[in-house]
């Protein structure tokens, strides 16, 4: 009589349960390559320089320094953004983005002799950009838009050069 009972909990119990799930419609497409995320990665590290060394640049730098720290800090916010974006949507695999401007990582700064720092944060600025390009995909637009501030904060802090030459 327990075999009996046994039986008759386990099979209430199966039933109670309901029927097995389906098996999911088609086969899984693989994860994105960069599901690890190194490029995006390198790039916070790139920007965590460039951000650093323009802190330590003296400020009489018409306020281009200070813009440019604010356009790193909002990059850094869309890397981080596209970093989570990947990780919710590690299937997707945005369009290509073309190539990178040819500008080489190491290419000499105009004035950056008589201000290191901000030499040193347009060549960091430069492997941030040359990292974020080689990434995978757009991680839902925060790999475009983080690659438009960094640009602009190149941009902003050759100004800052230029301005500080000047007066």
């Amino acid at each position: 009589m327990t075999t009996t009972r046994l039986a008759l909990v386990l099979s209430l119990g199966l039933a109670a349960c309901g029927p097995a799930a389906p098996p999911p419609a088609g086969p899984m497409p693989p994860p994105a390559a960069d599901n690890g995320q190194p490029r995006m990665q390198a790039t916070l590290q790139a920007l965590t320089g460039a951000r650093a060394e323009l802190a330590a640049a003296t400020p009489n730098k018409g306020g281009h320094r200070e813009k440019a720290l604010e356009l790193v800090d909002a990059a850094t916010a869309e890397v981080q953004a596209g970093i989570a974006y990947a990780q919710q949507h590690p299937h997707e695999v945005g369009p290509e983005e073309g190539p990178a401007e040819p500008l080489p990582v190491d290419e000499d700064v105009g004035g950056g002799n008589t201000h290191p720092h901000m030499r040193n944060a347009i060549v960091q600025l430069r492997e941030a950009r040359k990292q974020l390009h080689d990434a995978s995909h757009d991680k839902g637009g925060h790999r475009k838009k983080a690659m438009e501030l960094i640009n602009d904060a190149i941009k902003q802090t050759r100004e800052g050069i230029k301005f500080d030459e000047h007066h």
